[in-house]
């Protein structure tokens, strides 16, 4: 039989499919068992208004047999047990649940929000987040946050710490405070980091404090984050954007 016929054959009669056959086409009836009601029923093709779900792993065209069901009824109460199953397996291994990871992405939009408005692009404030830049993006978006060029293109030269004369360009945050101070332009940077929330959906707060050498003028930036990166530079920026309008 050629490719071609062969795909004019209901996968259900080819070899492996739901319905076997014997040496010369002749069809096997074969039991059909509803997992959720429990109806069973007799035949050599998926009886009407059945609904088999198959999941494709890829390569060569497999297809695993998730289940059968009788009905939409039967096909949702399905839907339902495979969640509730998986929150019960969540919580015996202490993994974060769907509703866990929707708090965490919104957590993390807030979090992407103060670094953009302290200066950050969106590459740098999805790497500080440990987040694909495309990912954040979509968020972002999804969120209703209006998306400016300057939040996609580099950070203009000498937008941040202009009044020490730095041109910060597209450095990290936490980069650009280490240069001023070898540069004796601000005193040693301080750091104090909070963590808060549950071990596998932390909430950290950071602070950045320090002076400028030739006024002694105070600079404290603060910021939050999922991670104690994230927040550093978060709380980073801030101090950047305190010696602007010092």
């Amino acid at each position: 039989m050629s490719t071609d016929e062969q795909h004019l054959v209901p996968a259900s009669r080819r070899r492996g499919g739901l319905a076997a056959t014997r040496g010369g086409h002749q069809e096997v009836e074969r039991s059909f068992f509803c997992r959720i009601c429990q109806r069973a029923e007799r035949g050599v093709w998926v009886p009407a208004g059945w609904y088999l779900l198959e999941r494709a792993p890829g390569g060569k065209g497999r297809h695993i047999r998730l289940g059968l069901y009788c009905s939409v009824a039967c096909l949702v109460r399905a839907g339902e047990m495979l969640e509730a199953g998986a929150a019960e397996h969540a919580a015996r291994m202490d993994l974060p649940t769907e509703e866990d990871r929707r708090r965490e992405r919104a957590r993390v939009v807030d979090i992407a929000q103060t670094l953009l408005s302290g200066g950050l692009t969106i590459r740098q404030a999805a790497e500080s987040l440990n987040v694909e830049t495309f990912t954040l993006k979509a968020w972002l978006k999804e969120a209703g946050i209006q998306i400016s060029p300057a939040m996609v293109a580099p950070v203009a030269a000498g937008s941040l710490g202009t009044s020490v004369g730095l041109d910060s360009g597209e450095r990290h945050p936490v980069s650009v405070l280490n240069e001023l101070t070898q540069q004796s332009r601000i005193e040693a940077v301080t750091w104090q980091v909070e963590s808060t929330g549950t071990s596998h959906a932390p909430h950290f707060t950071a602070v950045a404090a320090t002076r400028l050498l030739a006024s002694g003028a105070p600079v404290r930036g603060q910021g939050s984050g999922a991670s104690k990166a994230a927040a550093r530079a978060a709380a980073a920026a801030a101090a950047l954007a305190r010696l602007d309008a010092v």
